[in-house]
């Protein structure tokens, strides 16, 4: 490839790492309006419980925090074809994948115990799936960042 020549990103795969990072910086702001009190508990139900449980800890709150803000600077360099932008895809891509086994496994192991009211697990679900995609598919399509 010369280049002169434009290289041609994929926009559905930037766009959709945008939006996890959007989506993983919403559950972010809920889990601290949720732990400072702002949201009363009776309207997260069983959310808020995980959240409580876990954030003690600092886990879901800080990983949400962490691959939203990397999320949309992959995302946004990755339109800019910047050359540590696969690098950087690769990355929160595997950490997506990384945060969304645990429900995955508990989808596929016991259907009828995985809970569709649990937005927490949803959204990690969808980024397992947008992770396994797109990591596959920057494999796949490498050559354009040399």
């Amino acid at each position: 490839m010369s280049s002169s020549k434009v290289k041609s990103s994929s926009a559905i795969l930037n766009i959709l790492i945008i939006a996890i990072g959007v989506i993983f910086l919403f559950r972010a702001v809920i889990y601290i309006l949720t732990l400072s009190g702002i949201i009363l508990p009776e309207l997260l139900g069983e959310w808020n419980d995980a959240i409580v449980g876990v954030a003690a800890l600092g886990g879901e709150l800080l990983v949400s925090l962490v691959l939203a803000f990397w999320c949309i600077v992959a995302g946004v360099a990755m339109f800019k074809e910047a050359e540590w932008a696969m690098g950087q895809a690769l990355v929160v891509l595997s950490i997506m994948v990384a945060t969304g086994v645990d429900p995955v496994i508990a989808l596929i192991l016991d259907p009828a115990s995985f809970s569709w009211s649990d937005f927490s697990g949803i959204i990690n679900i969808v980024a397992f799936i947008v992770g396994i995609v797109g990591f596959i598919w920057l494999l796949i399509t490498r050559r354009r960042y040399d």
